[in-house]
């Protein structure tokens, strides 16, 4: 590779094996990007280089796809945030090393904005568990656009923007947990309309994170006609992913059909032994819709666990009111003796984390102020206690006692699917892939963080054989910005389009994070680009600054 004039991203790539993220079969070309970081043109190889480029790179015997897109992120916050100047964003970095130039947030109802004064403290903590956290100082915005706007000045990647229904439900009627009366659904319908009309790229929600939790299917259904009306996706991580998991499905499946939305399933699954068998029936369900006329689209990553917020670990009636009367509550003996007794035996009136991952034993800690736990499984917390039964009131008080002095602001990883069915959904024709991937910096974050995309392409498309090369880059490219508005724009190899570029070997790329050294970077990658600009060379960062702030960004409006 000749260095690189940094006043210009002019690129030739050359003789590389080109999948253009479209039906096309896979192609030798050479591909230029010009001084502006838009490709110029994909033609045949050719030895003598173009006039004036700034840096040749050689792609004999690799494979150059657009940039991936994750589809389902959560570095809403860190995208903002660098640890060292010149470097790129903390939440980027994971993304970028493994291919993605992509990135869409304010996933399972859960977004930065809107937000206002009164709250700011009090939303800082609502994020935590799920997109960490940042100095107050840095929350330099209250309405969405204000947010949009931060996140497109300083973040290394394309990025996309949901509006969160948790956040919308705060905004309007607080934690309470009570049906929305027809004021209520008026108010956040005109909030969502707001933001939505401020730059989000669709709307979210997660019907198992409180306050989503206590709306009812027509509340949802209710919002979903805003969304419908400017012709936006409907992202949804749905009520059960277990024990009800066709009834969840259904109830989405039904608000697509209703209000005519695009239906985006997020990290489609059946968790826990008892229900992996569902995948069937699910797929059946989802396939009766389609051939209804429902439009749908979905997300997977490539895991048998999954991570999330610990604050899952409480039933909804717990966190009625707030983080704090939550906390409060699990001061109280018989209100843990009655925790207890339902994570033993309810499967059905929520999402029961604590059984679907077969127990302490099947939950690890990710994200804790105490290093000590970090990276532990809840079991070995507990034995660490002193506690020897791991069933007992004794346990249970245990991680009670965890979470409430560590302000229900733990992540956990979820040890509850196989392989066989994440293949299954990986499979289908309407899937592409998400990270879902919990920073947790500083952390032990589950490996998908910096393992996702590399894995998919080494497990599921060398080794497994689920997918054709082809079909898995097309998934993580134009079938995914499809998704949030972006065709015509990002995921091709074509000129005009952004020098957005993945350059890799096929007989190598790999995830080698594992759960037990979760901040491994995947090997086999040599190349990637935004804008033109290199942000990784040979699997590492660049650590340039005018990458970081140098990649124009992707208008949806």
């Amino acid at each position: 590779m000749t260095p690189q004039d940094r006043s210009s991203k002019s690129l030739w790539i050359r003789g590389a094996t080109v999948i253009d993220g479209t039906d096309a079969d896979p192609f030798e070309a050479d591909v230029v990007v010009g001084d502006d970081g838009s490709i110029v043109s994909v033609g045949a190889p050719s030895r003598k280089a173009p006039s004036a480029v700034a840096s040749t790179v050689d792609g004999i015997g690799l494979v150059l796809a657009p940039g991936f897109v994750d589809l389902h992120s959560h570095s809403d916050l860190y995208t903002l945030v660098r640890e060292l100047p010149g470097a790129p964003p903390i939440g980027d970095s994971p993304k970028l090393v493994q291919g993605c130039t992509a990135q869409v947030f304010g996933q399972d109802g859960i977004s930065a904005a809107p937000v206002v004064d009164g709250d700011l403290e009090d939303h800082m903590g609502f994020l935590a568990g799920l997109d960490g956290s940042i100095p107050t100082e840095a929350w330099t915005w209250r309405s969405f656009g204000e947010y949009r706007r931060a996140v497109r000045a300083a973040s290394s990647t394309r990025t996309a923007l949901l509006v969160g229904h948790a956040t919308i439900r705060r905004l309007v009627m607080g934690d309470v947990a009570r049906e929305a009366a027809a004021s209520d659904i008026a108010a956040m319908q005109e909030a969502l309309a707001r933001a939505l009309d401020e730059g989000g790229a669709g709307f979210s929600t997660g019907l198992v994170y409180v306050p989503a939790a206590y709306a009812t299917t027509d509340e949802v259904a209710a919002l979903c006609e805003v969304v419908a009306a400017r012709d936006l996706p409907f992202f949804v991580h749905v009520r059960s992913e277990s024990d009800r998991v066709l009834e969840a499905t259904d109830e989405v499946l039904e608000i697509a059909a209703r209000t005519g939305c695009h239906l985006h399933y997020s990290h489609i699954k059946t968790a826990g032994r008892d229900n992996w068998h569902k995948a069937a029936a699910m797929l059946e369900h989802i396939g009766a819709a389609q051939a209804a006329g429902v439009s749908i689209s979905a997300d997977v990553h490539p895991y048998v666990a999954g991570s999330t917020s610990a604050i899952v670990l409480l039933p909804p009636w717990v966190q009625d009111g707030g983080h704090e009367a939550a906390i409060a509550r699990l001061s109280d003996p018989q209100i843990r003796a009655r925790l207890r007794t339902q994570l033993m035996e309810d499967t059905t009136s929520w999402d029961n984390w604590w059984r679907f991952s077969d127990g302490w034993s099947g939950l690890k800690v990710a994200r804790c102020s105490k290093p000590e736990l970090v990276g532990r499984s809840f079991a070995e917390v507990i034995a660490a206690a002193g506690v020897g039964d791991l069933g007992s009131q004794e346990a249970f008080d245990t991680i009670f006692a965890l979470l409430a002095a560590e302000d229900l602001a733990m992540s956990l990883v979820s040890f509850n699917n196989v392989e066989a069915n994440v293949a299954r959904f990986m499979a289908q024709s309407y899937t592409s892939i998400g990270t879902d991937a919990v920073v947790d910096h500083g952390g032990h974050p589950h490996p998908r963080l910096h393992g996702t995309f590399p894995r998919v392409l080494g497990r599921f498309v060398r080794e497994l054989g689920t997918l054709s090369l082809p079909e898995a880059v097309r998934k993580v490219t134009s079938r995914a910005a499809r998704v949030v508005g972006w065709q015509g724009m990002l995921g091709e190899i074509r000129p005009g389009l952004p020098g957005d570029l993945v350059l890799f070997d096929p007989d190598v790329i790999a995830d080698r994070a594992t759960f037990e050294s979760p901040w491994e970077y995947p090997v086999g990658i040599e190349g990637v680009w935004v804008g033109g600009y290199r942000v990784v060379e040979r699997g590492e960062l660049t650590g340039d600054s005018d990458i970081v702030a140098g990649a124009p960004r992707v208008e949806q409006d």
